[in-house]
């Protein structure tokens, strides 16, 4: 398998809520970084912390949430998706912003996500 095609096979397991898959295609200690505008943005590392964490606390301020992946790049052991998250916050607020994710893949498994997005858009939809 690619590295792109890992990746799109963790956007589907991702949106499927799929966690055997997500564990498959994922190193065990990956590091995850978003952006601190993010709400729970920082730096996570493990599993535990990013599916049992970050994921559930940052959702848990939207009705709705999804990460729409548009195009991927593949470069050596990096896969860089361009997409747009869109969402409905808690308060009904509507927003689309576009993101960068940069993936790491190193062994078949990624090992590292770094996001770029526009947060004060995320974060206006909130209040």
């Amino acid at each position: 398998m690619s590295n792109e095609e890992l990746i799109k096979k963790f956007y589907v397991a991702f949106k499927n809520k799929d966690m055997k898959i997500i564990n498959q295609v994922c190193d065990e200690s990956i590091e995850w970084n978003t952006l601190k505008g993010m709400p729970h943005g920082g730096k996570y590392v493990g599993l535990k912390a990013i599916f049992e964490d970050y994921f559930p606390n940052m959702l848990s301020n939207f009705k709705e949430f999804h990460a729409i992946p548009d195009e991927y790049l593949e470069s050596k052991d990096h896969v860089t998706v361009i997409g747009r998250y869109q969402g409905i916050s808690k308060i009904g607020k509507k927003f689309e912003v576009p993101f960068s994710h940069v993936y790491l893949v190193q062994e078949n498994k990624i090992k590292q996500f770094r996001q770029y997005t526009d947060t004060k858009t995320i974060q206006e939809s909130l209040s």
